[in-house]
């Protein structure tokens, strides 16, 4: 493990997200753009229709990691793996991902979080349970939909906590009511512009949102979820996970290349017999 980014890590439990500067090479953005676009040519209307605010919803899976070399190389990323150990992390483990493209001239993203582990007594503790690391394959700023978060929000109860929809809604993802407060400008909050390669990474109940496309070319931003510390999670919250992300392991097959098996340590694996907690998606009383 790398030395420990102090500063780094106490402003990244305060705020609840980080940016990293340049830590994908410009050819492996390169691929990752063609491999994502190949992927979203692939997708029907109706799969644009259901994510208009999101723009698309694929899911990256480890049938997908051990497939593709760029994909692979991007999840097992010695820069990625060590940003992660900045912050004092030093054993994560992938879960799955998302390619979320928004295609030009589309709405923004609604505000969300995506603390599926509120039922976890660990929810309302500094640790991270799970982190989204977020890479955009082009610059990125308000024009063209760059992330807005608000920081602090993964620990202390805001009004969105109260005013927008626990879940993706069908509503929220059609973009069917502009005016519903999860499309509103919120208190506190701030726009993450970033550049082609760059890493954000932030806790999952961090309450984030995007601008609306403006530009005329499309917006395209890898989601992957990693377990930043799986290891030091109590049992039942490890138990959890596995049976959460157990279906995003299947593959059929084991790793074929050297690249490919840079990937094993960064696998879920949980043996025990402790019972996972329920999935709750709104945070109770003990945010505050």
């Amino acid at each position: 493990m790398g030395k420990v980014n102090l500063a780094l890590r106490e402003k990244f439990i305060r705020d609840g997200y980080a940016l990293f500067r340049g830590v994908l090479e410009p050819e492996l953005v390169e691929s990752l753009q063609a491999w994502s676009d190949g992927v979203l040519e692939q997708q029907d209307e109706a799969h644009f229709a259901r994510n208009r605010t999101t723009g698309s919803m694929v899911l990256i899976d480890w049938a997908m990691a051990y497939r593709y070399d760029a994909l692979a190389e991007l999840i097992a990323h010695r820069r990625v793996l060590a940003a992660v150990a900045e912050l004092g992390f030093a054993e994560p483990k992938f879960g799955h991902g998302r390619i979320i493209s928004k295609p030009p001239q589309s709405p923004p993203l609604f505000w969300h979080e995506d603390g599926r582990f509120w039922g976890d007594p660990v929810s309302y503790t500094w640790q991270p349970i799970q982190c989204f690391l977020m890479y955009y394959l082009t610059d990125t700023d308000a024009r063209n939909g760059c992330l807005r978060v608000i920081p602090g929000s993964h620990r202390k109860r805001h009004a969105l906590h109260d005013q927008a929809a626990p879940m993706h809604t069908d509503e929220l993802r059609t973009y069917a009511n502009p005016g519903d407060a999860a499309f509103q400008r919120a208190e506190g909050e701030v726009d993450v512009p970033v550049e082609a390669g760059d890493l954000v990474m932030g806790y999952g109940r961090l309450f984030h949102a995007s601008h609306a496309n403006l530009s005329d070319e499309r917006r395209t931003v890898l989601t992957m979820w990693y377990y930043p510390h799986f290891v030091d999670l109590p049992e039942r919250t490890q138990a959890t996970i596995f049976s959460l992300e157990r279906g995003n392991g299947e593959t059929g097959t084991g790793p074929s290349t050297g690249l490919q098996a840079r990937l094993e340590p960064l696998r879920i694996v949980y043996e025990g017999s402790a019972e996972p907690i329920a999935t709750q998606w709104a945070p109770g009383p003990a945010l505050a």
